[in-house]
């Protein structure tokens, strides 16, 4: 359904508290922990850092960090060393100039060179500085910054993950909310244009055993996957996701 390639770039949406972050932390720690993949991560939403870490410990140990059953304080040290090894936090001073995209990518950039890293996250869109240059509507500043990420996902051999929320949607009949999809997204169509992977991640919140849908949306070269519904259980004390049976077309 989804492969990981370097150079492309994956838009992920989904509403409130579904797991979009949840689920981008999954991934890359599954391609640290089983290809050594390092990471940039610029994740206001996970603020502060120190929270982040302990999710990604949680991922690595496959236990809990607090609580009754809580990993012990080797596991700890030696979890924390290793999100130290395969994560690198981007942290700007108050300037706001430097959560531009702009500037994150400029940091990015530099983590390529000093770190290696293969993976960019931007967690989420909206929590950047979309200040416009003069003349520009709200769709050409969002066609030429994902322009300017897919750039540079493609000159350095980097996968971003660019998380972004989708619009105030309305309930259906049932009391639910649909799952959203590419054009749901706020601000403008070209999300799905400028996508070379399109996800959206869905989740009943009333039920912490449902099964989260991962629908797969855009697939920009087919031989990278396909559209269609992936359902994998997550499980709360470690951040885990899991393959769930059953899978369908969208």
């Amino acid at each position: 359904f989804y492969t990981v390639k370097p150079g492309h770039m994956t838009i992920v949406t989904g509403l409130p508290s579904s797991g979009k972050s949840a689920w981008v932390d999954w991934v890359c720690y599954s391609l640290a922990n089983r290809a050594g993949w390092s990471f940039g991560i610029c994740s206001p939403e996970n603020y502060p850092i120190s929270e982040h870490v302990i999710k990604l410990i949680e991922l690595k140990s496959g236990e809990a960090f607090h609580g009754d059953k809580r990993m012990s304080r080797d596991d700890v040290n030696k979890n924390t060393q290793w999100v130290d090894e395969h994560f690198s936090f981007m942290s700007f001073d108050d300037k706001i100039e430097d959560w531009s995209v702009h500037g994150v990518l400029n940091m990015a950039k530099s983590l390529v060179r000093r770190k290696g890293i293969r993976g960019l996250v931007i967690d989420p869109w909206n929590e950047l500085d979309h200040t416009r240059k003069e003349g520009l509507s709200e769709t050409e500043h969002i066609s030429r910054s994902l322009s300017e990420i897919r750039q540079f996902a493609r000159n350095y051999g980097v996968h971003v993950w660019v998380v972004a929320h989708p619009t105030k949607m309305l309930k259906n009949s049932d009391g639910t909310y649909p799952i959203p999809d590419m054009y749901s997204i706020s601000g403008s169509a070209k999300w799905r244009d400028k996508a070379d992977m399109g996800i959206s991640i869905w989740r009943d919140t009333s039920d912490r055993f449902t099964p989260v849908s991962v629908s797969i949306l855009k697939v920009r070269f087919k031989r990278y996957g396909r559209e269609g519904v992936h359902f994998m259980n997550y499980d709360y004390d470690s951040n885990r996701y899991s393959d769930s049976p059953g899978t369908g077309q969208i």
